[in-house]
Order: structure tokens, then sequence, then C-alpha cells
């Protein structure tokens, strides 16, 4: 009876405990973006970053990662209205880099947390081609966005994931004003 009135004591504690904060970030959508029409009679969307899943690369911890997010934004907002010739968007590069800021070695600096630097970038090479050679491409544009965010080596989980979170939805803004601003210019409907 001791044994079993022990484990339930053990049993009851456990169930007491907080387990780790539970990320609440929420999730990355396009819904309130307008498409845009494509002179195309059909898009491929094309993934090919291959994250290294190793430091300093970062973008593969990410809830959603950031090449994932791209491909979903160019599915969203490509609509191909044309009659001929397709456009392929690959994503060349969703890489998160992350950088150690240094410490400052003066009083301030003793006081504040390391700080690290998450440097984001993408890179979409749009290519006009037509279905019947598609290694003869037709025209050609690239989008760049790059987006930079500081944070504090020893933040929470839930607090690093809401930073991450914010990072990637500011870099997917900087690829959609690329996609309404060049892309739109160079192969949307005139």
């Amino acid at each position: 009876m001791k044994k079993f009135l022990a484990l339930m004591t053990v049993v009851l504690l456990a169930a007491c405990t907080d387990g780790p904060p539970i990320s609440t970030t929420p999730d990355l959508t396009f819904d309130h973006l307008s498409p845009i029409a494509i002179n195309a009679a059909g898009v491929d969307v094309v993934d090919n970053y291959k994250p290294p899943l190793k430091d300093p690369n970062v973008e593969h911890t990410f809830h959603l990662p950031p090449y994932i997010a791209a491909e979903r934004l160019l599915r969203h907002q490509l609509n191909p209205v044309g009659t001929q010739n397709r456009l392929r968007a690959m994503i060349v590069d969703a890489s998160v880099v992350r950088v150690d800021v240094p410490d400052d070695h003066g009083i301030v600096g003793y006081f504040t947390p390391h700080q690290v630097r998450l440097k984001a970038t993408m890179v979409v090479r749009f290519e006009l081609f037509d279905s019947k050679a598609p290694d003869i491409v037709l025209g050609q544009a690239d989008v760049v966005a790059n987006r930079e965010k500081t944070i504090s080596d020893d933040i929470s989980p839930a607090e690093r994931d809401q930073a991450y979170f914010e990072l990637n939805e500011k870099l997917m803004d900087n690829l959609n004003e690329g996609l309404n601003s060049i892309v739109k210019n160079t192969f949307g409907v005139k």
C-alpha cells in the first residue's frame, strides 16, 4: 500500500508541473493579398534551396521555414491568365544565418545579455519559357529580399519562435513587394 501511495504521489506531482511553454505563433497566410495576373499559360514553382541543416543556418528550425513560406506565397500570388508559355519560379536562396553580435566590453555590456543577429536572404529567379522548349528562356528576372533581426541569446523558446515568425513575415512582405514590382512589370498582363 505504501508503494501505491508513493507512486500516486509522484503521478499527481508530475501532473501539476508545467511543461515547456508552447509556441503560439500564428500561421503565416497570404489570403489578404491580391494575386498577380501573369501573362503565361502556367506557373511552375520549384524549390531549389537545400538548407545545410547546421550552424550558422537556422532556417530549418523555424515553425514555417522561409523556403516553404515562399513556395506558398508564390503559389498564391502568381495567377497564370495567358494562353502560351510558362513561368518558372525557382527559389534559389531562402537562408537565415545566425551571426554573433560583438559584446560591449563596458559596464553596460556586463549587464546586457549576449545578442545575435539573424540575417535572412530570399532569392527567387523567374524564367519565362516555351513549354515545348523548356531550356530556352524567353525572359528572366530575379527578386531578392533581405531582412535582419537582432535578438537576445537568452530568450525563451516561445520568444524565439515569435522572433522567427516576425522575421519570416517581413521577409515575405519584401518578396511580395518584388512580385508586385519586378514580376508584375516583367511578366504581368499589360
